[in-house]
């Protein structure tokens, strides 16, 4: 019977939650740089910031979280695909919580990450990380 840390370390949704962590470590940091020490609007420094993390985890949940090989050019381009719908939205949710609620840039940033990663996770997990399958768009249309 295998040990509940070995399970839990065999567990995707843990392996993807710790690369997250260290993606969330590149993403907060990039984006204490440039919006809190350079004084770059908060809405390019997430771009920024989620582009450098995305890039970081879509290279570790490859290899540690889902172990996918294949595609990986294809897959990068769905992980980034659903990137850019949660820059969107955590972009949004930024607006909101600064420039609405007047919320810390820093602490609306956390809680942007945190929604957008559960929704990432879901989405990469059944389109980008799916064994053997990709988005539909990667594959041909079939003629009738």
């Amino acid at each position: 019977m295998k040990s509940l840390f070995v399970r839990l370390l065999n567990s995707k949704f843990l392996r993807y939650g710790i690369v997250g962590v260290f993606g969330l470590v590149v993403d907060m940091g990039v984006f204490y740089i440039l919006h809190k020490m350079l004084g770059v609007n908060y809405i390019i420094s997430n771009i920024v910031s989620s582009t450098i993390a995305v890039i970081h985890n879509f290279i570790l949940n490859s290899v540690f979280t889902f172990k996918v090989k294949d595609k990986r050019l294809k897959r990068f381009v769905s992980f980034y695909m659903i990137a850019l719908v949660g820059m969107a939205i955590s972009s949004g949710l930024l607006a909101i919580m600064i420039d609405g609620f007047k919320m810390d840039s820093m602490i609306a940033k956390m809680i942007s990450v945190f929604i957008v990663a559960i929704m990432q996770y879901f989405l990469n997990k059944k389109l980008t990380f799916r064994e053997g399958r990709l988005l539909s768009f990667f594959r041909p249309i079939p003629r009738k």
